[in-house]
C-alpha cells in the first residue's frame, strides 16, 4: 500500500510541476502547493464548486495562498488533476 502511495505521490506532483504551481517536496500522503497567478482561495473556491476538496492552508503561518491535497486513488487523483488544470486556465 506504501508503495502505490509513494507511486501516486510521484506522479501528481509531476504533473503539479506542469501547471503554475509552486509545489513543495513531501514523503506524506499529501501535496503542499500555492497557485503562481491566481489567489489561493480562490482555486480553493472554484474547486470546491466542482465537488473537489483540497485544504486551504492559508491560515496557518507562513503558508499564505498554499493548499494541500491528499493523494487518493488514481482515479479520485486524475479528477483532483484535471479540475486544477482547468481552474488555473
Amino acid at each position: 500500500r506504501v508503495s502505490r502511495l509513494v507511486e501516486e505521490r510521484g506522479r501528481v506532483v509531476a504533473a503539479l510541476t506542469e501547471l503554475p504551481v509552486q509545489v513543495w517536496p513531501s514523503d506524506a500522503n499529501f501535496v503542499l502547493f500555492r497557485p503562481r497567478d491566481v489567489d489561493g482561495a480562490e482555486v480553493w473556491q472554484r474547486l470546491v464548486d466542482r465537488s473537489v476538496l483540497v485544504r486551504d492552508c492559508s491560515s496557518w503561518p507562513r503558508l499564505e495562498g498554499c493548499l494541500r491535497v491528499t493523494i487518493g486513488t488514481r482515479d479520485e487523483d486524475d479528477r483532483f488533476l484535471a479540475a486544477l488544470r482547468e481552474v488555473l486556465t
